[in-house]
């Protein structure tokens, strides 16, 4: 059994982790990732910069234990949608603003994108930023197959990609959302990503069921005539 003081210690260095994480969020997201310093989180948080350093050795690290607090709660939201809706549409709507929540004005796609580029000239950051995100693309890829088998369908492109491209979508529109708040509306993100789903679907082969069962995907692909047209032209 733990002896009292030193039990004692591990939850109070739990809980200085924990107001870390929460107060860095807060500064990254007014100062952005590249003029938040150490400091100014450890001032937010109330403690010193030693406080901060035996917790985590770098920004790059606090950084990447708040964004992972993040992706966490999104994924949580994600799995009880995933749950309890049935219709395709519905669920890729929900997943968006999920995502929209997370970030309503697209400030911390912004934070996000300013981390990408120092990644690039920091492999160790680099590397631990692709396998965070690779966590979170898988769970919306696991996602993107359960869509798929209950709606019928199946997509032209491989679960992976449509998750890659599907949150990049979504990161992009967040970022000029940030910039035009009135020109990217909520609504907007939302109908770019149906679009998107819609768009690379078709039915499932093995099923022979008629695309018109699955009713929130258009009828026919853009910039190909219907059967019925055709006829129509031809006669």
């Amino acid at each position: 059994m733990p002896h009292p003081l030193r039990r004692s210690r591990e939850v109070q260095k739990a809980e200085t982790r924990h107001r870390l994480i929460e107060c860095a969020h807060v500064v990254f997201l007014s100062s952005g990732f590249h003029t938040a310093t150490l400091e100014a989180i450890a001032l937010q948080a109330g403690v010193t910069k030693g406080a901060v350093y035996s917790n985590f050795e770098s920004k790059a690290e606090l950084f990447l234990a708040v964004s992972g607090t993040r992706m966490e709660e999104r994924l949580r939201n994600y799995r009880k949608l995933s749950a309890t809706i049935t219709r395709l549409e519905t669920l890729v709507r929900e997943y968006a603003r999920v995502m929209l929540r997370d970030d309503p004005d697209g400030r911390w796609a912004s934070v996000v994108a300013e981390a990408c580029a120092v990644a690039t000239g920091d492999e160790r950051f680099r590397a631990a930023l692709i396998e965070q995100s690779a966590r979170g693309n898988a769970v919306i890829a696991d996602a993107i197959v359960d869509m798929a088998r209950r709606a019928g369908v199946e997509f032209q492109l491989p679960r992976q990609k449509m998750s890659r491209i599907s949150a990049a979508l979504v990161r992009g529109l967040l970022l000029q959302r940030l910039l035009d708040p009135k020109g990217v509306s909520r609504e907007f993100i939302e109908d770019a990503l149906v679009s998107f789903i819609q768009g690379m679907a078709e039915p499932q082969a093995s099923t022979g069921r008629k695309r018109e069962h699955v009713q929130h995907f258009p009828a026919s692909r853009p910039g190909r005539r219907s059967a019925p047209r055709r006829r129509a032209e031809r006669a």
